[in-house]
This record gives C-alpha cells, sequence and structure tokens, in this order.
C-alpha cells in the first residue's frame, strides 16, 4: 500500500467541542456522569459546560443500577450542572419531592 491509498485516521480532539457534546448527549446522564468524563481531557471539560445540561432525561432503568440514595445525587449532580438554564426534565417514573424541591430551586 502507498501513502496515498492509505487513509488519514482523524484527530478526535480536533472535532469542533459543539460536535462532540452532540455525541455525548447521546449516551445519556448515567454515561455522561459515570464514563464519558474519564476518556480525556476535553471530554471531561466539554462534559462540564452548562449547555450539556439544559435537557436531562433519566428513564427508570437507571433505577435497576443504583440505590435511590445513589439515584438522587445523581440527579442532583445533573440538575446543578445546568447552572439555572433547565428547560426541560424527564424522570421517567422516578424521582420524590426532595428532588422535585431541588429542581426547582435551581
Amino acid at each position: 500500500m502507498t501513502s496515498t491509498t492509505m487513509k488519514k485516521t482523524p484527530n478526535w480532539l480536533e472535532m469542533r467541542h459543539e460536535i462532540i457534546g452532540i455525541i455525548l448527549q447521546r449516551l445519556g446522564v448515567v454515561e455522561i456522569l459515570n464514563s464519558a468524563q474519564k476518556v480525556c481531557t476535553t471530554w471531561r471539560r466539554i462534559r462540564k459546560d452548562s449547555a450539556m445540561w439544559k435537557v436531562i432525561e433519566l428513564d427508570h432503568y437507571v433505577s435497576f443500577w443504583y440505590e435511590e440514595n445513589d439515584f438522587e445525587e445523581l440527579s442532583n449532580q445533573a440538575v446543578h450542572r445546568n447552572c439555572g438554564e433547565l428547560i426541560d426534565i424527564s424522570l421517567k417514573f422516578l424521582g420524590n419531592d426532595d428532588l422535585l424541591d431541588f429542581i426547582s430551586r435551581w
């Protein structure tokens, strides 16, 4: 194979942060908070951006993997990260009065 026929491997770190943000949002809240931040410093910085947290979706499947206290902490982290810019939150079959109170204060 000659160098002209070899494909250049893309440098993912050169990708625009907005595009990486869109990719991270498709992972879901749990994956972003627990896994994506460990990939690299760029992903960690992007996941801290409040724009990533304007819409939060937490499905009932999360409750199977987390104890109630852990779920509350996870939910609070997601709400806290939007810095008061929350537009929509979906807590399908989840949440309690304390969580709703926390959301309303932000």
